[in-house]
């Protein structure tokens, strides 16, 4: 008895997990799910005598009211159309205490919208130069203001960021070749 006591405690924990991964949908799988209910609605609609060429007009017409609305308050970081295309890294300075490391970030906006603040997180990794192994170190966020007169509309921009950290961290030289940089946008505030 105490065999089956057992299996049956694993399965009870294992099972809702296994099914949490199988019950996550994804943005896009919802967009597309929201399409699908609504065709079926529209052929409910057909069925019960309307006409299907005035369906499709007004599939149009709702089509262009989308491209005219504003933009939304926040783009997350995949629907944005921000890439970082290349970090590089221009100094270290070891303060001692403290350790710094500057970075370029070029940033290319690729979407459709025009931003007025980025927010970007910028994590560094002590290395060694040729290999592949690294350590994370630090990490720092940096926000971009843009004022009304000069957005961040189409093309690339370049940003200096600053990552400090406690040099104990790290037996790393206080050279660029032995540290890497990653970035990511994390928010973006279309305007």
């Amino acid at each position: 008895m105490t065999p089956s006591l057992r299996r049956r405690r694993l399965l009870a924990a294992a099972v809702p997990g296994l099914l949490a991964g199988c019950l996550v949908e994804s943005s896009e799988d919802a967009g597309e799910a929201g399409d699908e209910t609504g065709t079926a609605a529209g052929d409910t609609g057909s069925d019960t005598g309307g006409d299907g060429d005035s369906l499709s007009e007004g599939g149009e017409s709702a089509v262009e009211q989308a491209d005219d609305e504003s933009p939304p308050e926040e783009v997350g970081p995949d629907g944005s159309g921000l890439v970082v295309t290349n970090v590089d890294v221009l100094g270290v300075t070891d303060g001692g205490y403290e350790t710094t490391v500057e970075a370029r970030l070029t940033v290319e906006n690729a979407g459709r919208f025009t931003y007025g603040t980025v927010l970007f997180r910028v994590d560094a990794y002590a290395t060694r130069p040729n290999s592949s192994e690294r350590e994370a170190v630090g990490y720092a966020y940096s926000r971009e203001r843009y004022s009304s007169g000069d957005r961040f509309a189409d093309g690339t921009e370049r940003f200096t960021v600053e990552i400090a950290f406690r040099s104990r961290e790290t037996r790393a030289r206080a050279d660029p070749d032995w540290y890497e940089v990653d970035a990511a946008v994390r928010r973006a505030e279309p305007v």
